[in-house]
């Protein structure tokens, strides 16, 4: 038999606690949502009750607000900054963090530095850097930034977390012939899947929702990403809030269907990156 757990009321209040910060969460996104359902007179004159319905505001948002070429880009800009980030994240972490080899802590240094670093700090070096190469104005002004910033905060928690996994796995790998590229796919990689998810779901959101950078390089409304597109909705006169919200609830769905797909993995991944074992 189970044992019941009991009330108390130290129990009762944290359960308060946690119950008001899930709705104070929770409340913009459903705010968000409900305001891109309605008229616009409606959100102008009724915004916190909701007397019309238009789902048409997603089609309008998708076909005449071209939402779906923005989504495109963002997509493609985000997938190839991961996985020009995963790569280097990953093998970064195995060499500094089991391989350690001559001069891994000055390299760690390095990338400890990053942290300090903001993209306003940036901007001036990167665009003076990325128009001598001819390269303003191009998907690869983003996509080298973005994989740039994404490096340092990432790689640290990996490392620290590579660093914890237990030796005695390597010693079993080398007693068995197993080379260090096997050893990282086989045995390595596998037990990276937490802090993985983790690193994912952060440089995720910071490649999809980024704006300021892409605002100053993309000029094109072939490659301007949803950020960007978002903007599109507004005019000096008028703002249509219904479309603009069915816009933003349209970018925010893969952001939470990757913290939903990853959420098993991300507590997990934050606490033991961030501790070493």
């Amino acid at each position: 038999m189970k044992e019941k757990k009991k009330l108390t009321i130290g129990g009762i209040f944290s359960q308060i606690i946690l119950l008001i910060l899930a709705v104070i969460v929770l409340y913009p996104l459903v705010f968000m949502f409900l305001t891109s359902v309605k008229s616009n007179l409606d959100v102008l004159t009724n915004p916190f009750g909701i007397t019309t319905f238009k789902p048409e505001n997603y089609v309008s948002a998708w076909k005449i607000g071209k939402i779906g070429s923005f989504f495109m880009n963002s997509v493609i800009i985000t997938i190839m900054t991961l996985a020009v980030q995963l790569i280097v994240i990953i093998l970064a972490s195995f060499a500094l963090g089991k391989l350690r080899p001559w001069g891994s802590g000055f390299i760690e240094i390095l990338f400890l530095s990053g942290l300090f670093i903001t993209s306003e700090m940036l901007t001036i070096p990167n665009f003076t850097t990325l128009k001598a190469w001819g390269l303003n104005g191009t998907r690869l002004a983003l996509l080298l930034p973005y994989v740039t910033l994404g490096l340092p905060t990432a790689t640290f928690i990996m490392i620290n977390y590579v660093k914890g996994l237990p030796k005695e796995l390597d010693e079993a790998a080398l007693l068995d012939g197993c080379s260090l590229l096997q050893n990282l796919f086989r045995i390595t990689l596998p037990l990276l899947k937490p802090v993985i998810a983790t690193v994912m779901i952060f440089n995720f959101q910071g490649t999809w929702s980024e704006f300021y950078w892409a605002l100053i390089e993309i000029k094109k409304d072939s490659l301007k990403t949803l950020p960007l597109g978002l903007m599109n909705f507004n005019s000096m006169y008028n703002t249509d809030y219904g479309v603009l919200c069915a816009g933003l609830c349209i970018a925010t769905i893969p952001v939470v269907l990757l913290y939903l797909k990853c959420s098993s993995y991300f507590i997990g991944g934050m606490v033991a990156g961030a501790v070493k074992g």
